[in-house]
C-alpha cells in the first residue's frame, strides 16, 4: 500500500512552493509600478501629463498580502492552477479577493501566466 502511494506524492512535489508564488506575485506589482513610475518620469515639465500620471498612480493597486496559496496541475506539463487571497490597496482602499492563476515552469523557472 505504501508503495502505491509514494508515486502520488512524488508527482506533487513538482508544484511551485508558496513562496516562489508569492515572489512571482510580487514581482507583478512591481512591474505594474516601474511601468507606472516611468510614466511619471517621461511626463516631463507638461502640466497636463503631470496631472494625468498623479490620478493614475492613486488608481495603481499597491499588494498589502499574498496568503493561502493553493496549486494543482492543470493539464499540461509544468503547469499549474494556483489560488491565493491577494490582499490590495487601491486608492486608500484594502480589498482581499480569492485570485486564479496559472504558474508555468520554462526552463527550470516559473512564470506567471494568463
Amino acid at each position: 500500500m505504501i508503495s502505491l502511494l509514494t508515486p502520488l506524492f512524488v508527482g506533487c512535489s513538482n508544484a511551485p512552493s508558496d513562496d516562489t508564488v508569492e515572489q512571482l506575485v510580487i514581482a507583478q506589482y512591481e512591474q505594474a509600478n516601474s511601468i507606472m513610475n516611468d510614466a511619471m518620469a517621461n511626463a516631463g515639465n507638461d502640466e497636463m501629463a503631470k496631472a494625468m500620471s498623479g490620478m493614475m498612480e492613486g488608481m495603481m493597486p499597491k499588494l498589502e498580502s499574498v496568503e493561502d496559496i493553493n496549486c494543482d496541475e492543470a493539464g499540461g506539463e509544468n503547469t499549474y492552477m494556483c489560488t491565493a487571497d491577494i490582499t490590495q490597496t487601491i486608492a486608500g482602499n484594502s480589498r482581499t479577493n480569492r485570485t486564479s492563476f496559472k504558474v508555468y515552469q520554462v526552463n527550470d523557472e516559473w512564470v506567471l501566466g494568463n
